[in-house]
């Protein structure tokens, strides 16, 4: 194990940059942005935190290889390939749908990086959390359940949680500073990891990037003292659902990119600005407030804005 990759990102402060826009200044609003997409320039943003603690668990119970499950621009994939290689264990990451004859901007850096690909049909990676189905994945692989830790897809479960409650501290965030935070999810685990690290009195308030999310709720929930209070989850924010976007939003994540010179991706913090936008135009963010926003990495994803955009045309 590479203990200096595992120390320069478990040390690594992340910058806290003031955004200043026309919307945000008319109504007298304070907004600070905690930039995780700076942490490293491979293994970026929130999946780090999320992946460490299934890492160092995979390390102390003597597990030879970590596996885990995605789609082709999968952030959760790029970064376990990224931390993998940083750290020197051999990753292994079971792709969703059949292997196309040209591969993925973020497939072709997850193979450089020494990441064994597996394809298996959108049908079968439904099941991907079976018994039935994991047994016949190791087996397919010619690997045994003693070599492999699997670390559930986008890195959730309780391991994910606590190495989110983190991401505060790694930027020297007085939580009591801010009225609000926002973050965008997926699965819901960061969010979870944040709550956990903040004050009830803090609303934390967290936008679902995938249609019919109220699930996630209950997901949140379960890593939370019964009857914890203090957050919320958006889930009228998707813009269609998981990847999927509208010229509204290509175009308010390029107009803010350029006005505030801070880039997001078209599929979680692009989502999660353009619904914190909404909620400071109609009025529901009084004036006058202080907000902070969790920018979660997933840049690498940015790639594929140019094939979104086209198919929208």
């Amino acid at each position: 194990m590479n203990k200096k990759f595992l120390e320069r990102l478990n040390n690594a402060k992340i910058p806290c940059d003031a955004v200043s826009t026309n919307w945000l200044t008319e109504r007298q609003i304070t907004l600070n942005i905690l930039r995780t997409d700076l942490l490293d320039p491979l293994v970026s943003g929130n999946k780090w935190y999320k992946q460490k603690g299934h890492l160092e668990y995979a390390f102390a119970n003597s597990y030879t290889i970590a596996l885990s499950f995605g789609g082709a621009w999968s952030n959760h994939i790029h970064a376990l390939a990224a931390s993998g290689y940083g750290i020197g264990f051999p990753t292994i990451g079971v792709i969703r749908g059949e292997r196309s004859e040209t591969l993925s901007a973020t497939l072709k850096d997850a193979e450089a990086m020494g990441m064994r690909l597996h394809f298996v049909s959108r049908s079968d990676y439904r099941l991907k959390n079976t018994t039935e189905f994991r047994k016949q994945l190791l087996a397919d692989l010619g690997l045994s359940a003693d070599e492999v830790w699997i670390v559930p897809e986008g890195g959730s479960g309780e391991l994910g949680v606590i190495g989110c409650e983190d991401i505060l501290p790694a930027g020297d965030i007085n939580p009591e500073d801010y009225r609000q935070i926002w973050l965008a999810s997926g699965t819901g685990a960061t969010t979870a990891g944040v709550i956990r690290s903040v004050p009830d009195t803090v609303l934390v308030r967290s936008v679902a990037v995938l249609k019919g999310a109220s699930w996630m709720v209950g997901e949140i929930a379960q890593y939370l003292p019964e009857g914890r209070g203090g957050w919320q989850v958006e889930t009228d924010a998707h813009c269609g659902g998981y990847a999927k976007t509208t010229p509204e939003l290509l175009a308010f994540i390029e107009q803010f990119s350029a006005e505030a010179g801070i880039p997001l991706d078209q599929v979680y913090t692009g989502k999660m600005m353009f619904a914190l936008y909404s909620a400071v135009m109609s009025g529901e963010i009084a004036e006058g407030s202080r907000l902070l926003a969790i920018h979660t990495g997933g840049l690498q994803g940015r790639r594929g804005l140019k094939s979104v955009a086209e198919n929208l045309a």
